[in-house]
């Protein structure tokens, strides 16, 4: 798995400056998965970050591309009219990301080739509890992700975020 905590931390920072305004899109495409294996649980995994941003859990997903193919695409729709367009695919030796966060007052745009790093070469002491929810969370998403595109359909979700 890999860590974008630095990524995160920019962002809600920035995001809590409120120079940006309430955030209305996230679009984030990156080149970081090493292994087909890899590319769900990153999805869902930039699925929870751009769920945070938002403060908002989403309604509908849809799931898009083949992990066979090297690349996979997550649209979500969330009950108060924000959405998100994210995308993973192998990183071929070359890792990169493009963000770009759509507020109403405002934009926020990170892009790089340093985007990921092994979450075991991280220091030690985060939260279990919350690293515990997050791998839940993510578990969860991988399970929605699959429905998706095994039915070519998107896929509702409750307020809690479970399927119905």
């Amino acid at each position: 798995m890999y860590d974008w905590t630095v990524l995160n931390q920019t962002v809600s920072e920035t995001l809590a400056g409120d120079a940006v305004g309430a955030p209305l899109f996230v679009r984030w495409t990156a080149a970081a998965a090493l292994s087909t294996p890899e590319l769900k649980p990153l999805l869902a995994e930039m699925s929870a970050y751009a769920e945070s941003w938002l403060s908002a859990r989403p309604r509908r997903i849809y799931a898009t591309g083949s992990s066979d193919a090297g690349h996979l695409s997550l649209a979500l729709e969330y009950a108060n009219g924000q959405s998100a367009l994210l995308a993973i695919s192998l990183a071929h030796d070359h890792p990169s990301m493009n963000l770009v966060i759509l507020g109403a007052r405002g934009a926020i745009y990170q892009t790089g080739s340093q985007v990921t790093a092994r979450a075991g070469s991280l220091a030690g002491g985060a939260d279990e509890k919350r690293q515990h929810a997050a791998v839940s969370s993510t578990s969860q998403m991988v399970a929605v992700i699959d429905k998706s595109l095994f039915s070519k359909q998107p896929v509702s979700l409750s307020p809690s975020g479970d399927q119905p």
